[in-house]
């Protein structure tokens, strides 16, 4: 029964990356078999915000919503697998939270040239997605202040879950379109984070899960705004760029 429940979590968590990867970049595959993006000249950039807005929230909204709703289930949930791996502890949690983020920092850094115009603008999203993730965090860690399954403070939302989500989608953003391991890689990382966090009995299953919506939530919105700021509104660079909005092209 235990495996049962922590496979309904990842499952839960990878269908939320599954859908940010599949509703950031609408692909179709050409008659070559390259990965190809099309594209629709007249959308505006007024239209292009809107979507951005509108893909920021349509992700991590139901996921923060499905971890509201699994919140009477957290103590069966905690109970059936603290009974059957009462004695599981790992470290491991706290340093590959930090692992997604860290890859799309070192690619950038290293000279990868990703869906950004610059270096600067890689590494002003990334600070503006931790200011705002840290803040929503926290905000809720104090205002809710739920008790942790193993008796400390601070337990609602995952502040591990919210940071490897939204590293992994920063990853997914930046270097996604170079090749479609990058984001199974980043969110596969950013969901054995969540997993860990109740199998160390140091969250409920809705923590988990409204964390990892608010890391993909301050991830979406940083780019949203950095775009803005650095007038990175064109929707094409090339055929692979990156895009936020459904384009339709008949082949």
């Amino acid at each position: 029964m235990k495996v049962k429940l922590l496979l309904i979590i990842s499952l839960l968590l990878n269908v939320l990356c599954a859908g940010a990867q599949v509703d950031s970049v609408n692909v179709m595959f050409g008659r070559s078999g390259r990965l190809t993006i099309p594209v629709n000249a007249c959308i505006t950039n007024r239209e292009f915000n809107l979507n951005r807005l509108h893909h920021s929230f349509s992700l991590a909204t139901p996921v923060a919503v499905i971890g509201f709703a699994m919140m009477p289930a957290d103590h069966p949930i905690r109970d059936r697998v603290m009974g059957g791996m009462p004695q599981f502890h790992t470290e491991v949690d706290n340093y590959i939270q930090y692992l997604p983020l860290a890859t799309q920092l070192a690619m950038g850094l290293g000279g990868v040239k990703g869906r950004s115009k610059n270096r600067w603008q890689v590494l002003a999203t990334d600070a503006m997605a931790a200011a705002m993730m840290a803040a929503m965090v926290n905000g809720l860690k104090h205002g809710v202040d739920r008790t942790r399954p193993n008796g400390g403070h601070g337990s609602f939302p995952s502040g591990h879950t919210a940071t490897a989500f939204m590293g992994a989608t920063l990853l997914t953003h930046e270097y996604g379109h170079k090749s479609i391991w990058i984001p199974i890689a980043g969110y596969s990382v950013a969901t054995a984070t969540g997993v860990l966090r109740i199998l160390n009995n140091r969250h409920y299953a809705s923590d988990v899960l409204v964390g990892a919506a608010i890391g993909i939530a301050s991830a979406e919105l940083a780019y949203w705004a950095s775009d803005a700021i650095f007038n990175n509104r064109k929707l094409f660079k090339n055929k692979r760029a990156r895009i936020h909005y459904e384009a339709i092209q008949n082949y």
